[in-house]
């Protein structure tokens, strides 16, 4: 889940020429690219780690060829009821969640086991390290996991979109549309991220 706000900026063709402070997440991220590497996504029941919780994790594994190699996704039980809200925009209702539901310390080990300490690249990822830190605090959990954004490779590598939102980036790259389902979400961002990579090495 991607949420985020940006001003809109004059449009241009060329690719601008990053600061040195900018460079530095940005090397790391391409560098983190030539792979193995892991892309995740979480659905979350809101907007604020606080007070809302992580309803499903999704991740794939990648090869440095650009490959998916392993998928995997878990679906939370939740504390309170899931809002509907959040269930017409995700598709996860409360009766998918009562069947299928782990408890919230099962879903984060797995998922942790699952991405290996990383690297691992989420859209507007800042979003979703808020949760993870948040959820990782309140289980007793570490997560020190390498974090790159393919929001802001999107918005290096296109600066001439007028929004880098998961569903026009997928669109201008001829990728799967996101459905706001963790694992379809992720497999739009692999295209993005690896779109990226191509455009940002030319």
């Amino acid at each position: 889940m991607t949420y985020f706000r940006r001003s809109r900026s004059p449009a241009s063709s060329a690719t601008p020429r990053p600061s040195a402070r900018a460079a530095a997440p940005l090397t790391a991220a391409l560098a983190a690219l030539e792979g193995p590497f892991w892309v995740a996504d979480l659905e979350t029941t809101g907007l604020s780690a606080a007070s809302c919780e992580i309803l499903e994790f999704a991740a794939v594994s990648v090869s440095a060829g650009g490959q998916i190699e392993r998928e995997f996704s878990r679906v939370v039980r939740v504390g309170a009821p899931v809002p509907s809200f959040i269930s017409r925009l995700t598709g996860i209702s409360q009766r998918e969640v009562d069947r299928d539901g782990l408890p919230v310390m099962q879903a984060f080990d797995e998922f942790l086991g699952f991405i290996e300490g990383g690297p691992v690249f989420f859209h507007n990822a800042s979003f979703d390290t808020r949760f993870l830190r948040a959820t990782a605090e309140r289980l007793g959990r570490v997560f020190e996991t390498p974090i790159h954004c393919t929001l802001q490779l999107a918005r290096r590598a296109w600066p001439e979109l007028p929004s880098h939102k998961l569903g026009l980036l997928a669109s201008h790259i001829g990728a799967s549309e996101p459905t706001h389902r963790a694992l379809a979400d992720v497999r739009t961002t692999v295209a993005v991220a690896l779109a990226a990579r191509q455009r940002l090495a030319a």
